[in-house]
């Protein structure tokens, strides 16, 4: 049950669509939302972030983070949650930290995609900290378009402590009786049928739950991972992907790898990402 929504964005009216379509779900959801607006020091140019700031007294960065919080309130005006309206202000490099200290406890965290982020670097590094440090699964959502009532389900699988919590925390959207499908892409065959025995524990433990579970696996050498598993669930109209987060030996990277990047960059469908 999701009563804790926390959503992050940086410009506001960059993310206004973003903030209508999660103030719509708080709604569906009767969360309260809580929205992170965060107000970074000038960059020479968003693409070079972290490198190329440039200094502003903190009273006025003060002042620009005012003003962007009570941007965000007027996009939120005719929300019909309760919610409030945070801002954060520092150098870009800090900004991931300052959420990760100040806001960790939700049921779930939101954001846009990078079209409604001005500078890509922070909302990946913001990402790829709370994987790390919060415990608390992370739904990119593309600006624009609610959540649907989530009924089809694609739980991208490959056994990990990240993909186990995936399993976990799909309940938290997935509708009463929800079909899940449980794929595993691999390049081979013989690889991916290394996992029939956990596909069809994954398949107990979600029909357990009550949900129509079925597994498949996908032999693809030629697309990557996460294009094989968005085409997938595009193609099988699923509302939902569900991933787990990399592995925390890649803690140190400053831009999310592997799976994880390719899927929360620019997806059309919303990604559940649990770390």
């Amino acid at each position: 049950m999701i009563k804790d929504m926390l959503a992050i964005v940086e410009d506001a009216d960059i993310a206004a669509p973003f903030l209508k379509a999660v103030s719509e779900m708080a709604e569906a959801k009767g969360a309260y939302l809580e929205v992170v607006a965060l107000t970074p020091a000038p960059l020479i140019a968003p693409e070079i972030a972290p490198l190329g700031g440039l200094y502003l007294p903190d009273d006025v960065l003060k002042d620009d983070d005012m003003a962007n919080v009570e941007r965000v309130r007027a996009h939120l005006r005719d929300a019909r949650c309760d919610y409030d309206v945070i801002g954060l202000h520092n150098d870009v490099a800090w900004l991931a930290g300052d959420v990760r200290r100040t806001r960790q406890v939700a049921d779930l965290f939101v954001v846009d995609v990078e079209e409604g982020w001005r500078t890509a670097w922070l909302r990946s590094r913001v990402i790829e900290t709370l994987i790390h440090s919060a415990g608390t699964p992370i739904l990119i959502l593309p600006g624009g378009r609610p959540l649907p009532p989530v009924q089809r389900i694609v739980l991208g699988w490959k056994p990990s402590p990240e993909a186990t919590r995936a399993l976990h925390d799909l309940a938290l959207l997935a509708e009463p009786g929800a079909a899940v499908e449980v794929v595993t892409v691999g390049k081979r065959l013989d690889e991916c049928e290394n996992e029939r025995d956990t596909h069809a524990e994954v398949k107990r433990h979600l029909s357990r739950h009550g949900f129509a579970a079925e597994g498949h696996w996908i032999v693809n050498d030629e697309k990557i991972e996460a294009e094989t598993l968005t085409i997938y669930a595009q193609e099988t109209k699923a509302d939902l992907l569900v991933i787990g987060g990399f592995s925390h030996s890649r803690i140190r990277q400053i831009v999310l790898g592997g799976v994880t990047h390719d899927l929360v960059g620019h997806t059309e469908l919303p990604v559940l990402i649990s770390g």
